[in-house]
């Protein structure tokens, strides 16, 4: 069993707090047939507002979507729920767990000047993000346009450090095509505005995990 809080010497790092970033191959064709997708629904439904400022937020219904792409969407999201949670759970569960995708899955897709504001995802496990396609972005676009931030969770952790804020950075990813981040439903994250053309396009999602019995 790994330790529960891993560490070097006699130095431990308590509270760590875990992000997965799988990236996935040969997913070209299933993204083209997943923007397709997006592409048609956003043409009949008005979408939602939630974190989205700008872009379509769709319902939270993607899990229910027909066809092959959202399959393996589903089978990319079992993976990666599967990989993070043995991770954090190795040793500490008795029994097995039920993977539970009812807290849904919905599409952000932004275009020019479209953003997510600082949120986070109650009553959940895991949250995730699987990035479909970037856009062409503007070469004179800020550095952190389209990226995805993640907080610092612990309060006042920049407050006793020499340095201030640049001595713990937030957490920054960049999206690529087949990107899959999972993280704990309580971090608080957003995304920069997007700037370029055409449309990003990402699933985000929540899941629940259930003992079995």
């Amino acid at each position: 069993m790994r330790p529960l809080y891993p560490g070097k010497g006699s130095v431990s790092l308590a509270f760590p707090t875990p992000v997965l970033q799988l990236q996935f191959p040969d997913t070209e064709r299933t993204n083209a047939a997943l923007r397709d997708l997006v592409l048609e629904r956003e043409k009949t439904s008005p979408g939602l507002g939630r974190s989205n400022v700008g872009g379509w937020h769709s319902a939270d219904d993607v899990f229910e979507w027909p066809g092959p792409a959202i399959a393996a969407f589903r089978q990319y999201v079992a993976q990666g729920v599967g990989e993070i949670s043995r991770f954090c759970m190795e040793g500490q569960l008795d029994r097995p767990v039920d993977l539970q995708m009812d807290g849904g899955a919905w599409i952000n897709l932004c275009r020019d000047g479209g953003y997510n504001k600082i949120h986070n995802h109650p009553d959940c496990n895991w949250s995730g993000v699987y990035y479909v396609t970037l856009g062409a972005a503007d070469p004179d676009a800020p550095r952190d346009a389209g990226k995805i931030e993640f907080l610092d969770p612990r309060m006042g952790a920049t407050d006793v450090t020499p340095h201030g804020p640049t001595a713990f950075p937030k957490l920054v990813i960049e999206p690529q095509p087949g990107l899959m981040v999972i993280f704990p439903s309580w971090l608080y994250h957003y995304v920069n505005p997007f700037r370029g053309r055409g449309e990003r396009i990402s699933i985000a999602f929540n899941i629940r995990l259930a003992p079995q019995g």
